[in-house]
């Protein structure tokens, strides 16, 4: 599937603009593997499969590799071509959005450890199950993170702009939903080594929400060359 590169399209040099689309091409590839992970993660959980979810920890060794595959490219693109204005934004947004991206796939591996261990040992949360309320968060997140990646490819200003103020549909349910498991961690009763990994599990989550709406505030840096970091 051909991926556009529009913003910076018509340099006089044609290798130029295959790089950049190259570029894009590889940060679209690693949201990919990435959501993948996650959708292993769900997956994986409905299966209570421990093999299954070794995958996913194997599976992070591709994301770490493509992140260095696309920092060496970068550093290539700076080297030979000295961008400037557009061009050099979309570098710095890849770069950061490359980034952000290995964190949360670092995250997916985490909640994939604790999750098989404790899978039978979540207990209820609001009259339900705990781990039926994580796997629907995680594939929310999932959802997320694919629209996400959308914006970054067609450089959806307003999307970008609400997501990284958290004032999407997606961001305000996985915050609701985290602030109310989390109370359950400290419910009375609870065995402690059982809430901590809850916990744990609750913060990897927490944290991958974070890193999905960091790269709203780089797409949004991209498009209007505003930092919005640490602002919204």
């Amino acid at each position: 599937m051909k991926h556009d590169y529009s913003l910076h399209q018509g340099h006089v040099l044609k290798r130029y603009d295959e790089d950049m689309r190259k570029l894009q091409k590889r940060v679209l590839k690693m949201g990919r593997l990435v959501r993948s992970q996650l959708a292993a993660l769900h997956e994986a959980l409905a299966r209570n499969d421990e093999e299954y979810a070794e995958q996913i920890v194997e599976g992070d060794r591709s994301i770490d590799l493509l992140e260095v595959k696309v920092d060496k490219f970068i550093v290539r693109l700076l080297a030979r071509r000295s961008p400037v204005g557009g061009d050099l934004r979309f570098i710095v947004t890849a770069s950061r959005v490359v980034t952000d991206l290995e964190r949360l796939g670092d995250e997916t591996v985490q909640m994939a450890r604790v999750l098989m261990r404790e899978h039978d040992h979540l207990g209820m949360c609001n009259d339900r199950s705990s781990l039926a309320e994580i796997q629907e968060m995680i594939q929310l997140l999932g959802q997320l993170l694919a629209r996400t990646m959308e914006a970054f490819r067609h450089q959806d200003y307003r999307f970008a702009r609400d997501l990284a103020a958290g004032n999407t549909d997606a961001c305000d349910e996985l915050a609701k939903r985290l602030k109310s498991m989390m109370a359950c961690t400290t419910t009375e009763g609870a065995e402690v080594a059982h809430a901590v990994n809850l916990v744990l599990i609750l913060r990897s989550l927490d944290r991958g929400l974070r890193y999905t709406q960091n790269i709203g505030e780089h797409i949004v840096y991209l498009v209007t060359g505003k930092d919005v970091r640490h602002k919204v």
